[in-house]
């Protein structure tokens, strides 16, 4: 099947969803920092609001509308990530319990692993499915890179300062923050945007035919 290189129909009212829901579990965070009232609750909902995003970017509402045109490897990575955020969002709860604090340090290079082999087999397929117009369908590919590429940049950090680590926490918190918050943010307004456009030109369409 040959690729497409525009946004059809039948993504329209799916992406922008998908990619509100993807930017709301971003700004979620900073509210739960806030109002404490919500306790764990906002984190699983934060997490349960990435994952349900992702399933929707993933299947869409027809072949038209997934960003991996529903390929079984790109469609089963994005599926398999979000089962994992979910699983990893429970794991790292227990880390409270001072009995898991070193299984739960061993678990987290472990979880950087698979969601990075993940993502990236993700990524590479929705790049290749054309259903993302480009140069965006490259979008969540460079999401990935940058946030690997920062997380290259942290581990340099932690070595190079070796006893001094302590000095350079803030920066290492602030840049991880900083790509955990831009990187969804900027998927998430790119597939608004992208649905948005494809309904103004579809609307404009009907009315020269009118």
């Amino acid at each position: 099947m040959g690729e497409t290189n525009a946004v059809t129909s039948g993504s329209k009212q799916v992406w922008i969803v998908a990619g509100a829901l993807l930017v709301g579990s971003v700004l979620l965070g900073p509210l739960v920092q806030i109002g404490s009232f919500l306790g764990s609750t906002g984190g699983i909902l934060a997490t349960f609001l990435s994952v349900f995003s992702i399933a929707l970017f993933a299947i869409g509402s027809d072949r038209s509308s997934s960003v991996t045109a529903r390929r079984p490897l790109g469609t089963g990575a994005l599926i398999t990530l979000g089962v994992w955020m979910t699983i990893s969002s429970f794991v790292r709860g227990l880390a409270t319990i001072p009995a898991a604090v070193e299984t739960f340090l061993s678990f987290g290079y472990i979880d950087l692993l698979i969601q990075f082999v993940l993502a990236a087999i993700a990524t590479t397929q929705i790049a290749r499915a054309g259903t993302v117009p480009r140069p965006w369908n490259l979008a969540p590919l460079w999401v990935v890179a940058v946030t690997a590429a920062s997380w290259v940049v942290q581990q340099i950090i932690v070595v190079a300062a070796g006893s001094n680590v302590s000095l350079f926490i803030p920066i290492i918190v602030i840049l991880d923050g900083w790509v955990r918050v831009v990187g969804p943010v900027f998927l998430g307004i790119v597939a608004i945007a992208l649905a948005s456009r494809e309904s103004a030109v579809a609307t404009a369409v009907r009315e020269q035919e009118s």
